[in-house]
């Protein structure tokens, strides 16, 4: 039976929250299940941190720092979600790795419908160093994973995104001709098969 990250932390309250974050970060560091996180473990905690603070802060019970919290409170959930889909690829329904993370892990008891694969449909360039990606639309999609290299030759990077219509990735080499592919993975882990390679070169 294959497993998944439970996203259950999105429910809790503010306190526990808090809680979560400061614990997944520091079982996220020096993991060697989880070496490239999109945000690393100390940025993580310091979000927690934070988040803490402005909950104290909230004591006082005024609208601005009521508001504050609040908007803390949905950093953190934002910062949890893209590294529970890192985690979910990465451990590919391995429980003990997900358990390592911090994470709790939840399982399939019922079959999910299977996502629909997606293609690059084009690619534009925004600024130095960023593109911007036109994504088809995939049906049951829960993330769009954008793998990427130069294609003269280097490391494959990764990034993981919840909007196809909002795809974006900066940090490019300018003149580097680089090769991308998408793959499209479900609520439960389910991965489709990776897009065929769309080549662009950054500027």
């Amino acid at each position: 039976m294959k497993n998944w990250v439970a996203r259950d932390y999105g429910n809790k309250g503010d306190k526990e929250l808090a809680k979560t974050g400061l614990h997944i970060g520091t079982c996220l560091l020096g993991n060697g299940n989880f070496t490239t996180p999109p945000i690393t473990p100390a940025a993580l905690t310091t979000q927690a941190n934070s988040f803490n603070a402005a909950i104290a802060t909230a004591e006082n019970n005024t609208p601005a720092t009521t508001q504050t919290k609040n908007a803390v409170r949905i950093a953190l959930v934002a910062a949890l979600d893209q590294l529970a889909n890192y985690v979910d690829f990465t451990a590919n329904g391995d429980a003990a790795k997900i358990a390592s993370s911090g994470f709790n892990v939840a399982n399939i008891k019922n079959t999910p419908k299977e996502p629909a694969a997606s293609t690059i449909l084009g690619i534009t360039n925004a600024s130095t160093g960023t593109l911007n990606f036109e994504l088809a639309v995939a049906a049951y999609a829960w993330v769009y994973i954008i793998a990427f290299a130069p294609v003269a030759g280097g490391v494959t990077q990764h990034r993981w995104f919840t909007d196809p219509h909002d795809v974006v990735i900066t940090g490019l080499t300018p003149g580097t001709l680089y090769s991308f592919t998408v793959q499209v993975m479900g609520s439960k882990n389910q991965a489709t098969a990776i897009s065929d390679a769309v080549q662009h070169m950054a500027t």
